[in-house]
């Protein structure tokens, strides 16, 4: 249904704004941004549109057509809603409130074209479209990089303790443009990506639940690998794994089996390794999209999904497998998987005018192999939070 006539269906009255939030696709740097490290994200067309009307009380009333779901909070509750979903736009609210700002109530109903759960950002496209919503409505004068600390600190106020990348890109995407962006400094710059370059996203539909918090346990095991780097290397600056260099992980290797003992060294080698080198791969991915070399560009998404899978162990079979079918399939530059892992999508780079076509075979012959039934997506690289 049009997004004005699902408001106007919900709230018998026209909507005042129209506003859209993307999703976002990684294109390398993966669990490097907590790290303090590089990403390369680019907004896509896979978004949330927003229809939204003022209200003279200060009640916040949404409706979710892809929930089927309408719920509520007041920005004066103390009490977390019991709706899951808007707990992020609370987290928002509390935010901004922090912030010293004044906001009003709103409806508004969200129609959604990203797949729930499969590591394009819902989540992280609801905050930062709704900081960007109540910042245009309510003027409150907060620039767009601004806009994603908001948004970024809103889901940290729900519960997830990620990094900044999903939220800068959705905030501050541009058309036909990655951005290369440093999650310390917060200095970005935009990438040309090459017109001969298409991008598929297949999502697996499968979700593997963690009892416990893989993201976490690596976080300790960075820490660790930190606290010894400061005494071996007492000269450097070492806050974070982006501090450390390839040469000296190697120089670590040794050091860590040592004092944890082979088996948990090692983990902890191959855990540090990944953030270190992925940090690398993604400046060599700007070089190798600058000069539209496909061959680097492929051989970077490997290694990548190889580290990921690998050093940092986020993925699963069925990741595996749809990595495996891609690799294989005729105008395929390069695949890996994307998002937090265990389950979720893959990221597909290939020829132009070949990706339908191997949208639609990946689609068929995952579902041979596996059982499952996989979805593609042909994602245009898209403009950040607007309105319309």
């Amino acid at each position: 249904m049009d997004i004005k006539k699902l408001f106007k269906n919900k709230f018998k009255q026209e909507p005042e704004h129209i506003f859209w939030s993307p999703g976002r696709v990684n294109i390398i740097g993966e669990h490097t941004d907590y790290h303090d490290g590089y990403v390369m994200p680019v907004a896509i067309n896979l978004g949330i549109t927003w229809a939204v009307s003022l209200r003279k009380d200060n009640l916040i009333c949404g409706y979710s057509e892809k929930l089927d779901k309408i719920g509520q909070f007041r920005i004066t509750d103390k009490n977390r809603t019991k709706n899951e979903w808007l707990l992020y736009l609370q987290g928002v609210v509390a935010v901004i409130s922090g912030r010293g700002k004044i906001i009003g109530g709103l409806n508004f109903a969200i129609n959604s074209t990203i797949p729930i759960g499969s590591g394009l950002s819902s989540s992280s496209s609801l905050a930062t479209g709704f900081a960007f919503i109540l910042n245009e409505i309510f003027q409150l004068g907060f620039t767009r990089p601004e806009i994603a600390k908001i948004a970024c600190e809103a889901e940290w106020w729900y519960g997830t303790k990620g990094g900044i990348m999903d939220q800068f890109c959705i905030a501050n995407g541009k058309t036909d443009r990655a951005i290369l962006l440093d999650c310390r400094s917060l200095l970005a710059r935009e990438i040309v990506l090459p017109k001969n370059i298409e991008l598929v996203v297949f999502e697996t539909t499968v979700r593997h639940k963690q009892i416990n918090s893989p993201f976490a346990l690596r976080r300790e095991q960075a820490s660790k690998v930190i606290a010894l780097a400061k005494k071996k290397f007492p000269r450097q600056k070492i806050e974070k794994l982006r501090d450390l260099t390839s040469t000296m992980i190697e120089k670590m290797h040794g050091a860590l089996l040592e004092k944890y003992g082979p088996l948990e060294g090692e983990i902890y080698y191959r855990r540090a390794k990944h953030p270190v080198m992925e940090n690398q791969r993604v400046m060599e991915m700007k070089q190798a999209l600058t000069d539209n070399n496909k061959i680097t560009i492929g051989m970077l998404l490997a290694q990548s999904h190889f580290s990921l899978r690998n050093d940092y162990e986020v993925s699963c079979p069925e990741l595996d497998t749809a990595v495996e079918i891609a690799n294989d399939l005729s105008g395929i530059i390069g695949s890996r998987m994307i998002g937090g892992g265990f389950g979720g999508c893959i990221l597909c780079l290939v020829e132009k005018g070949k990706a339908k076509l191997l949208a639609k075979t990946l689609e068929k012959k995952f579902r041979l192999k596996t059982g499952i039934k996989g979805k593609s997506y042909i994602c245009l690289p898209s403009a950040g939070v607007s309105r319309q």
